[in-house]
């Protein structure tokens, strides 16, 4: 049963669109003054717990990659049929159900009394610079041959959408067509040209200064299920300071939903994060019965560990999806951008992710499940020892005693730590696992002697990462 206050909206758009009310910019803008589809405890499908989010590691979804590659290149790169039979695998492990339909039956719904030919789909893309890195066609792809094939949905009620840049650019007639199942089967939208979203519409954000311009068809409800394709990408510079933790993900990938709006205390673009965690909470993202925003992916096969935009730098070779947008992006920053990229969130901004929704960072941590094909489930252990290789502390490092604290990612390499003298020559191998995160050297050589006074090296080295520091041994 929809809500009075939901009721009451839908009455007034019926009323609107029968031209029994005239609408004025100030009518307009009470109507849809930021509303607040969002209350802690919701849940955005009762099937999938909101906190569940999946993570695919392999690389064979690149084997054809070259370290510089446009976008087409990008495209030709990926093996289309590994990346669509990892995500039938992710679905399955997101919904725990036995079979991939079953599980896409489950993460997708639509309204009671409604066909699924009827049924209106939005996907959000990232389509910033043609030739940069977006979301790939595979993995578009995919999630359209579901809503095509095992739903029913028709190609031509898809529609792919940047409110903010022009996705028609990016995802052209090369690859897209309403009849070629060879191709994403969809519209792609110039921009929000009407009718294929119905132009833009000013939405008030109380936490920006003025309002923002937001796709009409999902302020007004005409769109039924949408989807949020984002990818990797950190942002850098001055000026960017306030950017929570400096990243470019799910909820921020709403940028291109809602734009034209400056956030307050100085930032700009809506990049504020009461700003961004309140369009994430508005009802034109995860409004309607069933919720709007069904699926969110993150495309992690390649990021931009350097720049808000361009080409890729960072090969990943991950996917990521889950159906709560800030549980998503809060796993895949500590996850993947923190741990794998080195990437760290710089103002502790992070955790806001999830907070700002009622949740806590502990309860959402466990809910992380990695796998990688042919493998299983492959999580790493608890982030105590998963953080990034960034210290070597060592304390009691004379009198032939050394103890060395470090902390280094699960997915570095083979964990080494060597003592070496003055003139690097290898003195001592220590024994470690991953799982610890102190080293005790006594003094001793490989060969059980006691070395002589000087100064001396621990080297810990993880893959290829590498951390040296300086023992003095006195007599």
């Amino acid at each position: 049963m929809p809500t009075k206050r939901t009721q009451k909206r839908r009455d007034f758009l019926k009323a609107a669109a029968a031209g029994v009310v005239g609408i004025t910019a100030a009518k307009f803008d009470r109507v849809f003054a930021s509303p607040q589809a969002w209350t802690n405890g919701m849940q955005i499908n009762p099937a999938i717990d909101n906190k569940r989010v999946i993570c695919c590691h392999d690389a064979k979804m690149l084997p054809n990659l070259t370290s510089s590659t446009n976008w087409t290149s990008q495209n030709n790169a990926v093996d289309a049929a590994r990346i669509a039979s990892n995500m039938d695998q992710m679905a399955i492990l997101l919904t725990q159900k036995s079979t991939a339909s079953a599980a896409w039956n489950a993460i997708f719904q639509k309204p009671a009394g409604k066909a699924w030919a009827d049924i209106k789909v939005a996907i959000k893309v990232n389509a910033i610079i043609p030739a940069g890195n977006h979301p790939r066609v595979a993995i578009v792809k995919k999630v359209c041959d579901v809503l095509v094939d095992q739903l029913g949905v028709s190609p031509s009620n898809i529609v792919l959408y940047d409110a903010t840049d022009n996705a028609a650019a990016t995802y052209t007639a090369t690859y897209v067509s309403l009849t070629d199942a060879t191709k994403i089967r969809a519209t792609v939208s110039a921009m929000a040209q009407s009718p294929l979203l119905g132009g833009m519409t000013p939405v008030t954000i109380s936490s920006a200064d003025h309002p923002a311009a937001c796709v009409a068809n999902l302020v007004n409800g005409t769109i039924d299920i949408l989807v949020n394709m984002a990818i990797i990408k950190v942002h850098s510079g001055p000026g960017t300071s306030y950017l929570y933790g400096s990243c470019s993900l799910c909820m921020k990938n709403h940028l291109g939903t809602f734009n034209n709006a400056d956030g307050k205390n100085g930032a700009t673009g809506l990049h504020s994060l009461d700003a961004i965690c309140e369009i994430n909470k508005h009802d034109a993202v995860i409004g309607g019965t069933p919720p709007r925003q069904q699926l969110c992916i993150i495309d992690a096969l390649l990021a931009n560990g350097n720049s808000a935009g361009g080409s890729w730098d960072t090969r990943v070779d991950r996917i990521v999806m889950g159906t709560f947008a800030p549980t998503v992006d809060y796993l895949t920053a500590m996850k993947i951008m923190a741990d794998v990229m080195g990437k760290p969130d710089r103002n502790n901004n992070v955790p806001k992710f999830v907070t700002n929704f009622g949740y806590t960072e502990a309860e959402v941590q466990s809910a992380w499940v990695e796998f990688a094909p042919g493998t299983g489930i492959v999580n790493p252990p608890s982030r105590e020892y998963s953080g990034r290789f960034v210290t070597l502390a060592l304390s009691h490092s004379s009198f032939k005693r050394a103890l060395a604290k470090f902390i280094i990612p699960h997915t570095a390499g083979d964990l080494r730590v060597g003592i070496l003298d003055g003139r690097g020559r290898l003195v001592r191998t220590l024994a470690a696992s991953p799982h610890e995160t102190t080293i005790l050297w006594n003094g001793l050589s490989n060969n059980g002697t006691t070395v002589s006074a000087g100064n001396y090296f621990i080297k810990i080295t993880a893959g290829a990462l590498e951390r040296a520091a300086t023992i003095n041994v006195s007599k």
